[in-house]
Parts: structure tokens; sequence; C-alpha cells
């Protein structure tokens, strides 16, 4: 267990796309921490309790979910996004959430350290530091700039880069990762 999270060894194609659907898997706790947090806060803002839930009909429970909704909103634009979150997330659902993402993280890097080394063995170290500046340049550039186009341009540079780790031939010939 303690050699897939290490940074030696290197890996093949098949096994860079196994160990990157891996990650997906990984990061299903932080999705059912996030979830758990989100469904607090919703049903804070609404007047029921579990018991009073179940006998409820279904037009009952939108109603009220709705109106949930809509205190929350008003709410939101009351306060601001950022006032709102910082009253309601406690400081708890915070460390869970990034807690469940270490591993998710130190997985995919080592993951990408691994296949970087197959590809340049002797500028490992250079490569892997360049895929990763290359890689955040892109999702900021991307995220931040509020064009679509540019969006997706950096997206299928991206994807670009993933598939030349994916589908290159690395010179080693048995990969110990």
């Amino acid at each position: 267990m303690k050699r897939f999270f290490t940074f030696s060894g290197t890996i093949s194609g098949s096994s860079f796309i196994l160990r990157s659907l891996f990650t997906i898997v990984l990061s299903i706790p932080f999705g059912v921490i996030v979830f758990a947090m989100l469904f607090t806060i919703v049903f804070s803002y609404m007047d029921i309790d579990l018991a009073s839930a179940n006998g409820m009909s279904m037009a009952e429970s939108n109603a009220i979910g709705e109106k949930a909704g809509v205190k929350i909103a008003e709410e939101m634009m009351e306060l601001g996004p950022m006032e709102w979150f910082s009253q309601n997330v406690s400081g708890f659902w915070v460390i869970a959430a990034i807690l469940s993402l270490i591993p998710v993280m130190w997985f995919g890097l080592a993951t990408y350290y691994k296949r970087v080394s197959a590809l340049f063995y002797s500028n490992r170290v250079k490569a892997f530091v360049a895929f990763l500046i290359a890689e955040l340049t892109l999702d900021i550039v991307g995220l931040s700039s509020g064009n679509n186009t540019i969006y997706w341009i950096c997206a299928v540079i991206g994807l670009g880069i993933f598939a030349y780790l994916l589908f290159t031939n690395s010179p080693i010939g048995e990969h110990d990762g």
C-alpha cells in the first residue's frame, strides 16, 4: 500500500489511467462530506424535525424545501456570500473536507510523478515541476478568464497533456511503481 503513495518508481500508461480513475474513487469521502454539510445547512433552515417529516406528503416537503431555499437566498443576498458561509459552515466541516482531500491530492501527485519519471527519467524532477506549473497555469487562466473560448482552449491543452502522458511509450521496459 505504501508504494502507491511514494514518489519513486515508474508506471506504464495503462497504470496511469487506472490510477487516475482510482483518484476519483478516493475523492468519494470528500463528496460525502460536502453533501452532508450542505444537507445540515439546508435542514437547519427548515422549520421541522425528522420525527415530523415521517408522515409528510411530497407536496408538503417540496413547499418546506422551497421556503428553506428562499430563506437561504434572501439571507445570502442580505449578508453577502462570504459572510453567510462564515456563519453557516463550521470549522469542523472545513477541516473534514481538507483532510479528506489530502490523500486524493497526494495519490494524484504521486501518479503524475511516476508517469513523468517513466517518460523523462533523467530529468524527472524538472519535467514533473514543468508539468505541474503548466497544469496549474492552464487551470488558473481557464477558470479566471471569464471567457468561454479561453476556458475551452485551456481545457483542450490540459487534455492534450494528459493524453501525451497516457499514450507516449516510455523507454523503460519494466516499471516498478
